[in-house]
């Protein structure tokens, strides 16, 4: 079975800025936010509310269910989501599929970049709060760590690659061009 790269990060870390860049390496890289307006739309609510947290069980079981079927594939896929370990255990064992363990990286920033970035979102301060308390728990979590702090999405998401691929993703990047500028994991 394909290996399974997870990639949790608090609100504002980069998730789904990386995603875009993640589509010219050599795998399959999946973000939760990748359907939460069109689940939103079948549900009737803003799933990304606190009002709908009753919704949040049924959706990460749902990026479960997709996850399993991505893994049909001989190739690594790299997930992004919000979940911490403890989470997404609590989501796999809700569901009949057998994934393998997960390797688990956290994408990150300076608490000052998350602010500024969730402010330009129109965020209010609650729950920008709530989101930097948010990565605080993640920090504690998760080890791995790959910052958006500081360098450009594409040196991020060829460090990210390079974790996901190993040697084959490096030699690749380096024929092509994808990844020049060093690395992105402390």
């Amino acid at each position: 079975m394909p290996t399974l790269h997870l990639v949790t990060g608090a609100p504002g870390a980069g998730k789904s800025t990386l995603i875009a860049h993640l589509a010219a390496y050599p795998f399959v890289a999946v973000d939760f936010d990748e359907l939460i307006e069109p689940v939103g739309e079948l549900l009737g609510m803003d799933i990304r509310t606190s009002a709908a947290s009753r919704a949040w069980p049924g959706y990460n079981k749902l990026w479960v269910e997709i996850i399993a079927l991505l893994l049909r594939g001989d190739g690594p896929l790299l997930v992004m989501c919000p979940l911490s370990p403890d989470e997404w255990e609590r989501a796999v064992s809700a569901v009949p599929a057998a994934l393998p363990e997960a390797v688990w990286a956290r994408l990150d920033c300076a608490d000052t970049d998350r602010r500024a970035r969730l402010a330009a979102r129109g965020w209010d301060e609650g729950r920008i709060e709530d989101a930097v308390e948010d990565a605080a728990e993640l920090r504690r979590a998760v080890g791995r760590e790959f910052t958006t702090s500081g360098r450009p999405a594409a040196e991020t998401a060829a460090g990210l690659a390079g974790w996901v691929g190993g040697r084959a993703v490096r030699r690749a990047s380096r024929r092509s061009g994808w990844g020049r500028g060093g690395r992105s994991c402390r």
